[in-house]
């Protein structure tokens, strides 16, 4: 009998209407990032004035030394370097421990948000403020959706993956999810594609915004 509610369950939510079926796996997430960058801003709050400059400077540093020369090889090593990261994540849904190491990268991705953009205001005010999040500014619009969406999928794979090894519910479901979940690795390169081009287009704009307001 448990297994046949197990097996309803699974194939009721498949058949939920689209935009209903995975809100609570996004919520969650959300929830989560958000949760990591107040405890982010929190700490950045406490740090004296020493401790913030410990933050602010390397990133002032690199912004000083941006330029059109070298955009373009800081546009690929991003590119790849979030390529690997959302890879990660994808992948590691694949494992049993998955949903616990992707909660960790969730919150701690939002931890280090709050960090940088809470350093440079707590430090520069509303100057500050606009610093970090011009200096995040491309990530907040595309990759930090994109990191929401791939580890809410995430999730959503480890536990069907947990519920059907425990459980020994409906494998034609699972099926269906992991084929579902390879579109989302491919939807994630194309997105991270967009990014490259974006950049590659306005990147001397937000360096030089980034640069006047230094």
């Amino acid at each position: 009998m448990k297994n046949a509610n197990s097996i309803y369950s699974g194939q009721n939510e498949i058949h939920k209407p689209r935009r209903y079926k995975y809100a609570h796996y996004y919520l969650f997430t959300i929830v989560l990032f958000i949760a990591g960058f107040i405890s982010g801003n929190a700490v950045s709050y406490e740090l004296n004035n020493k401790d913030l400059l410990r933050v602010i400077n390397p990133v002032i540093n690199t912004i000083h030394g941006l330029s059109a020369e070298k955009s373009f090889m800081l546009l690929l090593e991003s590119f790849f370097t979030h390529f690997i990261y959302i890879f990660i994540i994808w992948f590691l849904s694949l494992t049993i421990i998955g949903i616990i190491l992707v909660v960790f990268i969730v919150f701690f991705d939002g931890f280090m948000y709050g960090v940088v953009i809470g350093s440079f205001t707590y430090q520069l005010s509303l100057q500050g403020f606009l610093v970090g999040f011009f200096y995040t500014f491309p990530q907040n619009i595309i990759l930090i959706p994109l990191l929401i969406y791939i580890s809410s999928h995430s999730i959503r794979l480890s536990l069907s993956i947990f519920h059907t090894f425990i459980y020994q519910s409906s494998r034609k479901t699972l099926k269906l999810i992991l084929n579902e979940y390879y579109n989302k690795l491919f939807f994630a390169v194309g997105v991270l594609v967009i990014y490259a081009l974006i950049m590659s287009i306005f990147g001397n704009v937000f360096i030089d915004i980034l640069k006047s307001l230094i």
